[in-house]
Protein backbone atom coordinates (compact mmCIF):
# COMPACT_ATOMS: atom_id res chain seq x y z
CA UNK A 1 0.00 0.00 0.00
CA UNK A 2 2.82 2.36 0.93
CA UNK A 3 4.59 1.67 -2.37
CA UNK A 4 1.40 2.45 -4.29
CA UNK A 5 1.05 5.76 -2.44
CA UNK A 6 4.68 6.64 -3.16
CA UNK A 7 4.26 5.71 -6.80
CA UNK A 8 1.12 7.85 -7.04
CA UNK A 9 2.95 10.78 -5.43
CA UNK A 10 5.88 10.38 -7.78
CA UNK A 11 3.55 10.33 -10.75
CA UNK A 12 1.73 13.43 -9.49
CA UNK A 13 5.00 15.28 -8.94
CA UNK A 14 6.15 14.25 -12.38
CA UNK A 15 2.91 15.54 -13.89
CA UNK A 16 3.20 18.86 -12.04
CA UNK A 17 6.76 19.33 -13.27
CA UNK A 18 5.86 18.33 -16.81
CA UNK A 19 2.85 20.63 -16.85
CA UNK A 20 4.91 23.54 -15.53
CA UNK A 21 7.67 22.99 -18.07
CA UNK A 22 5.14 22.41 -20.86
CA UNK A 23 4.06 26.02 -20.39
CA UNK A 24 7.45 27.24 -21.58
CA UNK A 25 6.82 28.95 -24.93
CA UNK A 26 8.66 27.46 -27.88
CA UNK A 27 10.04 30.94 -28.57
CA UNK A 28 12.15 30.89 -25.38
CA UNK A 29 15.84 30.13 -25.98
CA UNK A 30 17.11 26.79 -24.73
CA UNK A 31 19.52 28.66 -22.45
CA UNK A 32 19.06 32.11 -20.94
CA UNK A 33 22.31 34.04 -20.52
CA UNK A 34 22.22 36.07 -17.29
CA UNK A 35 24.29 39.12 -16.30
CA UNK A 36 24.42 41.66 -13.49
CA UNK A 37 25.69 45.20 -14.06
CA UNK A 38 27.06 45.46 -10.53
CA UNK A 39 29.20 42.31 -10.48
CA UNK A 40 32.46 41.76 -12.33
CA UNK A 41 33.94 38.35 -13.13
CA UNK A 42 32.40 34.92 -13.57
CA UNK A 43 33.33 33.58 -10.13
CA UNK A 44 31.89 36.59 -8.31
CA UNK A 45 28.74 36.34 -10.41
CA UNK A 46 28.36 32.68 -9.45
CA UNK A 47 28.97 33.45 -5.78
CA UNK A 48 26.51 36.34 -5.66
CA UNK A 49 23.73 34.87 -7.78
CA UNK A 50 24.18 31.10 -7.76
CA UNK A 51 21.15 30.40 -5.49
CA UNK A 52 19.02 32.95 -7.39
CA UNK A 53 19.78 31.35 -10.75
CA UNK A 54 19.18 27.85 -9.40
CA UNK A 55 15.76 28.94 -8.13
CA UNK A 56 15.02 30.60 -11.47
CA UNK A 57 15.88 27.39 -13.30
CA UNK A 58 13.60 25.34 -11.05
CA UNK A 59 10.74 27.81 -11.42
CA UNK A 60 10.94 28.34 -15.17
CA UNK A 61 12.23 25.03 -16.44
CA UNK A 62 14.84 26.95 -18.43
CA UNK A 63 18.59 26.48 -18.30
CA UNK A 64 20.38 29.66 -17.23
CA UNK A 65 24.07 30.39 -17.61
CA UNK A 66 26.12 33.30 -16.32
CA UNK A 67 27.47 35.95 -18.67
CA UNK A 68 29.89 38.30 -16.85
CA UNK A 69 30.05 41.96 -17.89
CA UNK A 70 32.68 44.43 -16.75
CA UNK A 71 30.65 47.62 -16.84
CA UNK A 72 27.55 49.42 -18.11
CA UNK A 73 28.95 49.84 -21.63
CA UNK A 74 29.71 46.12 -21.85
CA UNK A 75 26.16 45.09 -20.93
CA UNK A 76 24.67 47.56 -23.43
CA UNK A 77 26.82 46.10 -26.19
CA UNK A 78 26.01 42.55 -25.07
CA UNK A 79 22.29 43.31 -25.34
CA UNK A 80 22.72 44.99 -28.71
CA UNK A 81 24.54 41.99 -30.14
CA UNK A 82 22.21 39.46 -28.42
CA UNK A 83 25.04 38.00 -26.34
CA UNK A 84 23.03 38.24 -23.12
CA UNK A 85 19.32 37.65 -22.55
CA UNK A 86 18.47 38.73 -18.99
CA UNK A 87 20.15 41.42 -16.89
CA UNK A 88 19.76 42.45 -13.25
CA UNK A 89 20.55 46.14 -12.96
CA UNK A 90 20.20 49.27 -10.86
CA UNK A 91 18.08 52.35 -11.61
CA UNK A 92 20.88 54.43 -13.15
CA UNK A 93 22.08 51.54 -15.27
CA UNK A 94 18.53 50.84 -16.41
CA UNK A 95 18.01 54.42 -17.54
CA UNK A 96 21.27 54.25 -19.50
CA UNK A 97 20.34 50.87 -20.94
CA UNK A 98 16.85 51.98 -21.89
CA UNK A 99 18.16 55.03 -23.74
CA UNK A 100 20.65 53.00 -25.78
CA UNK A 101 18.97 49.65 -26.31
CA UNK A 102 15.58 50.24 -27.85
CA UNK A 103 13.00 47.66 -26.89
CA UNK A 104 14.59 46.43 -23.64
CA UNK A 105 11.82 44.67 -21.73
CA UNK A 106 11.53 45.08 -17.93
CA UNK A 107 10.52 41.87 -16.15
CA UNK A 108 10.23 42.58 -12.41
CA UNK A 109 11.59 45.06 -9.89
CA UNK A 110 13.12 44.22 -6.52
CA UNK A 111 11.26 46.63 -4.25
CA UNK A 112 13.23 47.18 -1.06
CA UNK A 113 12.69 49.45 1.92
CA UNK A 114 15.09 52.21 2.88
CA UNK A 115 16.39 52.86 -0.63
CA UNK A 116 17.18 56.57 -0.59
CA UNK A 117 20.10 59.00 -0.55
CA UNK A 118 21.35 60.88 2.49
CA UNK A 119 23.91 63.56 3.32
CA UNK A 120 25.85 63.00 6.54
CA UNK A 121 27.64 65.74 8.50
CA UNK A 122 29.32 65.87 11.92
CA UNK A 123 26.91 66.53 14.78
CA UNK A 124 28.50 69.92 15.52
CA UNK A 125 28.55 70.97 11.86
CA UNK A 126 27.09 74.44 11.19
CA UNK A 127 25.27 73.14 8.09
CA UNK A 128 21.50 72.89 8.51
CA UNK A 129 20.36 72.68 4.88
CA UNK A 130 21.84 71.53 1.59
CA UNK A 131 22.16 75.14 0.47
CA UNK A 132 24.49 75.71 3.42
CA UNK A 133 26.97 73.32 1.76
CA UNK A 134 28.17 76.03 -0.63
CA UNK A 135 31.96 76.02 -0.49
CA UNK A 136 32.11 72.55 1.07
CA UNK A 137 33.99 69.42 0.00
CA UNK A 138 31.63 66.45 -0.27
CA UNK A 139 32.58 62.79 -0.60
CA UNK A 140 30.33 60.50 -2.65
CA UNK A 141 30.42 56.95 -3.97
CA UNK A 142 31.64 55.97 -7.41
CA UNK A 143 30.45 57.88 -10.47
CA UNK A 144 27.09 56.51 -11.64
CA UNK A 145 25.94 55.14 -8.28
CA UNK A 146 22.23 55.91 -7.99
CA UNK A 147 22.03 56.68 -4.27
CA UNK A 148 25.71 57.54 -3.81
CA UNK A 149 26.25 59.96 -6.70
CA UNK A 150 23.47 60.67 -9.23
CA UNK A 151 20.67 61.45 -6.77
CA UNK A 152 22.82 63.32 -4.20
CA UNK A 153 24.21 65.53 -6.96
CA UNK A 154 20.67 66.12 -8.22
CA UNK A 155 19.56 67.04 -4.68
CA UNK A 156 22.27 69.70 -4.57
CA UNK A 157 21.17 71.13 -7.92
CA UNK A 158 17.54 71.17 -6.79
CA UNK A 159 18.62 73.03 -3.62
CA UNK A 160 20.14 75.78 -5.74
CA UNK A 161 23.80 74.75 -5.74
CA UNK A 162 26.02 74.85 -8.82
CA UNK A 163 27.86 71.56 -8.41
CA UNK A 164 30.70 72.70 -10.68
CA UNK A 165 31.37 75.98 -8.87
CA UNK A 166 29.80 75.99 -5.41
CA UNK A 167 31.05 72.63 -4.08
CA UNK A 168 33.85 70.13 -4.65
CA UNK A 169 32.55 66.60 -5.13
CA UNK A 170 35.01 63.76 -4.55
CA UNK A 171 33.89 60.36 -5.87
CA UNK A 172 35.73 58.13 -3.42
CA UNK A 173 33.79 54.89 -3.68
CA UNK A 174 34.14 52.77 -0.56
CA UNK A 175 36.45 55.26 1.20
CA UNK A 176 33.96 58.14 1.33
CA UNK A 177 33.48 57.70 5.09
CA UNK A 178 37.20 57.80 5.81
CA UNK A 179 37.33 61.27 4.27
CA UNK A 180 34.46 62.44 6.48
CA UNK A 181 35.92 60.92 9.65
CA UNK A 182 39.35 62.45 8.98
CA UNK A 183 37.83 65.85 8.27
CA UNK A 184 39.05 65.98 4.67
CA UNK A 185 35.44 66.63 3.60
CA UNK A 186 32.62 68.44 5.37
CA UNK A 187 29.85 66.07 4.26
CA UNK A 188 29.37 62.61 2.75
CA UNK A 189 26.56 61.40 0.50
CA UNK A 190 25.52 57.76 0.37
CA UNK A 191 22.56 55.40 0.59
CA UNK A 192 20.42 55.50 3.71
CA UNK A 193 21.05 51.80 4.30
CA UNK A 194 24.68 52.70 5.15
CA UNK A 195 23.64 54.91 8.05
CA UNK A 196 23.22 52.28 10.79
CA UNK A 197 26.57 50.67 9.99
CA UNK A 198 28.28 54.04 9.98
CA UNK A 199 26.84 54.96 13.38
CA UNK A 200 27.88 51.58 14.77
CA UNK A 201 31.36 52.06 13.40
CA UNK A 202 31.86 55.59 14.71
CA UNK A 203 29.83 55.39 17.90
CA UNK A 204 27.84 58.46 16.89
CA UNK A 205 28.76 62.09 16.55
CA UNK A 206 27.12 62.51 13.14
CA UNK A 207 23.68 63.39 11.84
CA UNK A 208 21.68 63.19 8.62
CA UNK A 209 21.51 66.61 7.00
CA UNK A 210 19.07 65.69 4.21
CA UNK A 211 17.35 62.62 2.79
CA UNK A 212 15.82 62.02 -0.63
CA UNK A 213 12.45 60.39 -1.28
CA UNK A 214 12.37 56.62 -1.86
CA UNK A 215 14.33 55.72 -4.99
CA UNK A 216 13.12 53.47 -7.84
CA UNK A 217 14.03 49.81 -7.50
CA UNK A 218 16.65 47.51 -8.94
CA UNK A 219 15.10 45.45 -11.69
CA UNK A 220 15.50 42.52 -14.06
CA UNK A 221 15.38 43.30 -17.77
CA UNK A 222 15.12 41.06 -20.84
CA UNK A 223 16.78 41.96 -24.12
CA UNK A 224 14.69 43.19 -27.05
CA UNK A 225 15.48 39.99 -28.96
CA UNK A 226 13.52 37.83 -26.50
CA UNK A 227 10.03 37.05 -27.86
CA UNK A 228 7.10 38.75 -26.11
CA UNK A 229 5.41 35.49 -25.09
CA UNK A 230 8.66 34.25 -23.57
CA UNK A 231 9.04 37.53 -21.66
CA UNK A 232 5.48 37.20 -20.36
CA UNK A 233 6.16 33.64 -19.25
CA UNK A 234 9.36 34.55 -17.40
CA UNK A 235 7.71 37.59 -15.78
CA UNK A 236 4.67 35.62 -14.60
CA UNK A 237 6.83 32.79 -13.29
CA UNK A 238 9.09 35.17 -11.38
CA UNK A 239 6.12 36.95 -9.82
CA UNK A 240 4.58 33.61 -8.81
CA UNK A 241 7.86 32.58 -7.13
CA UNK A 242 8.78 35.98 -5.72
CA UNK A 243 9.41 34.96 -2.12
CA UNK A 244 11.59 32.01 -3.11
CA UNK A 245 13.64 34.21 -5.43
CA UNK A 246 14.15 36.88 -2.75
CA UNK A 247 15.25 34.25 -0.23
CA UNK A 248 17.68 32.85 -2.80
CA UNK A 249 19.03 36.37 -3.42
CA UNK A 250 19.72 36.75 0.32
CA UNK A 251 21.63 33.46 0.69
CA UNK A 252 25.11 34.64 -0.37
CA UNK A 253 27.08 36.81 2.03
CA UNK A 254 26.82 40.54 1.43
CA UNK A 255 23.26 40.63 0.05
CA UNK A 256 21.72 42.30 3.11
CA UNK A 257 20.47 45.25 1.06
CA UNK A 258 17.65 43.01 -0.16
CA UNK A 259 16.32 42.28 3.34
CA UNK A 260 12.61 43.01 3.32
CA UNK A 261 12.51 43.19 -0.48
CA UNK A 262 9.73 41.81 -2.65
CA UNK A 263 9.24 41.29 -6.37
CA UNK A 264 6.91 43.83 -7.96
CA UNK A 265 5.73 44.79 -11.45
CA UNK A 266 7.96 47.42 -13.05
CA UNK A 267 6.60 50.97 -13.19
CA UNK A 268 8.80 52.64 -15.82
CA UNK A 269 7.62 56.14 -14.86
CA UNK A 270 9.16 55.72 -11.40
CA UNK A 271 12.58 55.94 -13.09
CA UNK A 272 11.80 59.43 -14.41
CA UNK A 273 13.50 60.93 -11.35
CA UNK A 274 16.77 59.35 -12.53
CA UNK A 275 16.18 60.61 -16.07
CA UNK A 276 15.54 64.09 -14.65
CA UNK A 277 18.73 63.85 -12.63
CA UNK A 278 20.76 62.96 -15.71
CA UNK A 279 19.28 65.94 -17.55
CA UNK A 280 19.79 68.38 -14.68
CA UNK A 281 23.41 67.28 -14.20
CA UNK A 282 24.16 67.50 -17.91
CA UNK A 283 25.06 63.82 -17.99
CA UNK A 284 24.50 61.45 -20.87
CA UNK A 285 23.09 58.02 -20.11
CA UNK A 286 26.16 56.14 -21.35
Amino acid sequence: MRNKILAACAMACSLITTQAFAQVPASCPDTLRYADTGVEGLEELRRSFGPFVETMESATGLKIEFFPVGNRTAVVNALRFEQVDVVMTGPSEYVAMDSQVKGAQPLVSLARPHYASIFIVPEESPYQTLLDLKGARISMKSVGSTTGHIIPAYMLVEAGIDIDRDVQILNLGGTLFEALISGDVQAAATGVRDWDGFVERTGGGYRILAQSPQMPDDLVVAGPHIAADCVDYIRETMMANGEALIQATLKPEGRERYLGASLMPVNDSSYDVVRQAYAALGLTAE
